[in-house]
């Protein structure tokens, strides 16, 4: 996210083409209170709500995370988070990606997760 970032900063104009040619719009709105509103419809909890692809995970579906920190990969990351969101890059079994909330922290880890992991679906007997 980084890099892409700063390659649109520095061809401002190749970056606009380049946009114009994805059919693909978010659509931004300001919230008073809680938010952003993942797909599901409640408010994303900053490290806990997960963006699964639905053919494979349903929403409010609480999910074991096992996976390392994108800042420190020799550091373990496990905890528990509900599917809340989906998006266009998540396909398929076994893809998340994990709200890290607001601000620059959390725009440095959202921009280098692509970690490996595993998660376990806790679903009732």
């Amino acid at each position: 996210m980084q890099s892409i970032r700063a390659w649109l900063g520095a061809h401002p104009r190749e970056g606009a083409a380049l946009m114009a040619t994805n059919p693909s719009f978010i659509f931004f709105r300001h919230l008073d209170g809680d938010g952003p509103i993942g797909a599901e419809g409640v408010p994303l909890t900053p490290g806990r709500s997960l963006a699964v692809d639905t053919r494979f995970v349903s929403f409010a579906v609480p999910v074991w995370l096992d996976t390392t920190d994108p800042l420190d990969p020799a550091t373990p990351l496990r905890r528990l988070v509900i599917a809340q969101d989906t998006g266009g890059a998540i396909k398929g079994p076994v893809r998340g990606d994990l709200f890290w909330g607001f601000g620059a922290g959390a725009a440095e880890r959202a921009g280098h997760m692509k970690q490996t992991g595993r998660y376990y679906l806790l679903l009732p007997r």
